[in-house]
């Protein structure tokens, strides 16, 4: 076989040896180290019963239970440890313990003197913590010691941190040019380097991967590379080989073909599927946003099928999320007059879509008559997406007196998601020219809801919104507010008075949670699409296992809907209202790790660390820049193809759980 693959070997020998490979041990004996670290209390004495245990198993599971610890007082405890048996495990928690000069100097140290085989682990640990200058240093290091693998690991998350380099770039293109770099680690460069804006440097490269690999998610990044750079090849014969692939790879040439130069190709290959009635729906809302993209010529877009291809899926098509994309795509490519002047349409389209054509008509329309179609708005969806179509023109309302009435009695909705919108979406000028009633409004509203879990991101809004008015305002309701009883909102109203404590939370039936994570190996999610059947990683997660556990022998998840699908990236359910704004009432805790999102994972949506409660994701592709952000806490090992499928509005039937 070579040399070549010898040489992997012995790579993959050491890095199972040296580099703490051993997956964690959560598990049903170790209740008390579970229980502490989800209270967030970090009992000293639980911790070192685990940590300076001679069971390799207890020790891992003190670091996970560590990383999410916060607390700087650990870090020398963790200094101690045995660095080439868990040194995956000790960077991952130094990382995400936050800036530490002492777990710097260390990391750098064991990078310096390459002691271990662990440096894709330290590297991302750096990047977390890291400045600038440490990041022209990591790449001074992978450039000298090339045998220090992973330094796109810290480059990525210097980037999400908004640090970045040319010099980050340029290493990347290199080792993604590279001929000894292994597939998996080419997969991880395209991304990190879609999120850099990406290199031409690279294209020719990428498009061998169209004829040569079979690995989705290979393609799908090269795609994203190319989309990013607004460059996409002419050949006919890489396209038709592309839209021969699996849907997710579809999903992203579709996105992607705008940026060719082969106008009619494009326009035929869009007629193609918007004539399709049997085409998975997230090409077709995509094929539909694709349209909106270039500056068509009129010539062909007007000798084209595509006017009355989209007519077509207006009037017949029933879901109600693909209608308003059709619309919003022929307003932009043909304007109103035809739509307006189609009785058949105007027929056909439900409250939120009038609300939409008439909004289109700009200066021959008044706030009213939006207004009337508004409160024949029964789903509160359909609700938030009309509402958030009257803000987009807010300034065409300044100075409407019906307009002002109507923001400020939304203002005091029920529902969280009116509120955030409302607070998130009024400008300046109105909050000057009404700031006394709305200081009357978010007082009554916030306090209203400080001890609602699901009204955790309009409390926030609310207190934002609080700040536009004054900043003494802002403190009388942080102030009013700060006996909250949602975790997530005492920490949120503590950072804003740079208040440094920690803080305890408490999960009802925590007991209870626990035992149930450790009862299943998995669950089949049954979908009107058909079935996904997930396995649980119990030990990593286990209060969100056991959380999703619960809530699927109440039968929580039954009837709700995928109420976000972004093709290619997530489908995500969970909110009984279908708006993406509620959960099941409670908050449990955000549980980390290194595990990585790709295709078929299943997280956990929150709105920042510890808020989780029963919304969830399943991955339809590759996006490593998740890792250690969001909870993992199960993998799809059958029904992925029914993963690709599952669109918008698309819902759950049952979820069956197994033992």
């Amino acid at each position: 076989m070579g040399n070549s693959y010898l040489t992997t070997i012995l790579f993959f020998t050491l890095f199972i040896l040296n580099c703490s490979v051993q997956f964690a041990q959560f598990d049903s004996n170790k209740i008390d180290l579970i229980e502490t670290t989800a209270k967030r209390e970090f009992d000293k004495k639980i911790i070192d019963k685990y940590l300076f245990s001679s069971d390799s198993a207890d020790i891992i599971a003190a670091l996970i239970s560590l990383s999410h610890s916060d607390d700087t007082t650990f870090i020398q405890s963790l200094l101690n440890l045995d660095f080439d048996k868990y040194g995956n495990w000790i960077s991952f928690a130094l990382g995400q313990i936050g800036d530490s000069l002492s777990s710097k100097n260390f990391l750098f140290e064991k990078l310096n003197h390459n002691q271990c085989n662990c440096s894709a682990s330290i590297f991302s640990a750096l990047g977390k913590i890291g400045n600038q200058t440490d990041l022209i240093e990591l790449i001074r290091l992978g450039i000298k010691h090339p045998e220090l693998s992973g330094l796109e690991e810290a480059i990525l998350q210097f980037r999400i941190r908004n640090i970045t380099n040319e010099e980050s770039q340029n290493y990347l293109v290199k080792e993604f040019l590279n001929l000894n770099t292994f597939p998996a680690r080419k997969k991880k460069i395209l991304f990190v380097l879609s999120r850099l804006g990406s290199d031409s440097t690279i294209n020719s490269e990428m498009l061998k991967l169209f004829h040569q690999a079979d690995d989705n998610e290979m393609l799908q990044l090269a795609l994203m590379n190319f989309r990013v750079q607004k460059y996409f090849s002419e050949n006919t014969e890489i396209i038709d080989n592309l839209l021969n692939k699996d849907d997710e790879v579809k999903i992203e040439l579709v996105k992607s073909i705008p940026y060719s130069n082969s106008a009619n190709q494009i326009i035929n290959i869009f007629s193609s599927i918007l004539s399709d009635r049997t085409i998975n729906e997230n090409i077709l809302i995509e094929t539909l946003k694709a349209l909106q993209i270039p500056e068509w010529d009129n010539d062909i877009l007007n000798n084209s099928a595509i006017s009355s291809l989209l007519k077509n899926i207006i009037i017949h098509n029933r879901k109600s999320f693909i209608v308003t994309e059709a619309i919003k795509t022929y307003l932009k490519l043909f304007g109103n007059k035809n739509l307006i002047e189609d009785s058949l349409i105007l027929k056909n389209l439900s409250q939120l879509n009038l609300i939409q054509l008439l909004a289109s008509q700009t200066n021959d329309f008044r706030f009213i008559s939006l207004f009337q179609l508004y409160e024949q708005l029964s789903d509160p969806k359909q609700k938030l997406n009309a509402l958030e179509i009257i803000l987009s023109h807010k300034y065409h309302f300044s100075g409407d007196t019906n307009f002002i009435n109507f923001i400020l009695r939304e203002l005091k909705s029920d529902e969280p998601a009116i509120i955030s919108t409302i607070a998130d979406g009024i400008d300046s000028n109105f909050i000057f020219e009404n700031s006394q009633i709305l200081k009357e409004i978010i007082d009554n509203q916030a306090i209203r809801f400080k001890h609602n879990t699901d009204f955790i991101e309009a409390e926030i809004s609310l207190v934002n919104l609080a700040a536009k008015i004054s900043k003494e305002f802002q403190q009388e309701l942080v102030n009013r507010s700060a006996d909250t009883r949602v975790y997530s909102l005492r920490k949120f109203l503590r950072r804003i008075e740079n208040r440094i404590e920690n803080i305890h939370t408490t999960i009802n039936d925590l007991s209870d949670i626990i035992k149930a994570s450790f009862s299943y190996s998995g669950a089949k999610i049954k979908t009107n699409k058909g079935d996904i059947e997930i396995k649980f990683k119990a030990d990593l997660a286990p209060v969100t296992v056991g959380n999703f556990v619960s809530l699927a022998k109440k039968n929580f998840y039954n009837g709700i809907t995928f109420h976000r699908v972004v093709p290619g990236f997530v489908i995500q359910a969970g909110d009984p209202t279908g708006t993406g704004w509620r959960g099941a009432g409670h908050e449990i805790i955000s549980e980390l790790s290194m595990e990585e999102f790709k295709t078929g994972a299943v997280g956990m949506a929150s709105a920042g660390k510890d808020t989780e409660s029963s919304q969830f994701f399943i991955m339809q592709g590759f996006y490593p820049h998740l890792n250690s952000r969001y909870t993992l806490f199960a993998n799809v090992i059958s029904g992925l193809e029914i993963v690709m499928k599952i669109s918008e509005d698309d819902h759950i039937i049952s979820v069956e759980l197994i033992k």
